[in-house]
């Protein structure tokens, strides 16, 4: 994957707002299917990766922070709605089984 490849991500797989961020800059991709937390059950599995939340734009996806402990890692979902099927395809090969 180039520098230039954008990937649309969002902040959780139901979630109505979405961010384009570099591609390059995700980190530790993996199919998830588990929600955690006090989220409802996930319909499918989907591809989730991490990304410091200084590389998405300022107050994407919700996202507001400040003091010392900026920057930190976030996680977004990528959903094949949102990209191509190329970038997908690449984006899953790069995932944890």
């Amino acid at each position: 994957m180039g520098t230039s490849e954008t990937v649309r991500v969002r902040q959780r797989w139901n979630g109505s707002e979405s961010a384009e961020i570099q591609a390059d800059a995700l980190q530790a991709l993996r199919v998830r299917s588990e929600p955690g937390g006090v989220c409802g059950a996930f319909p499918r599995g989907f591809l989730y990766g991490r990304i410091w939340c200084d590389l998405i734009p300022a107050g994407a996806l919700g996202h507001v922070c400040a003091g010392a402990d900026r920057p930190h890692e976030l996680e977004v979902c990528i959903l094949p709605a949102d990209n191509p099927p190329a970038l997908m395809q690449r984006l899953r090969a790069r995932a944890r089984t």
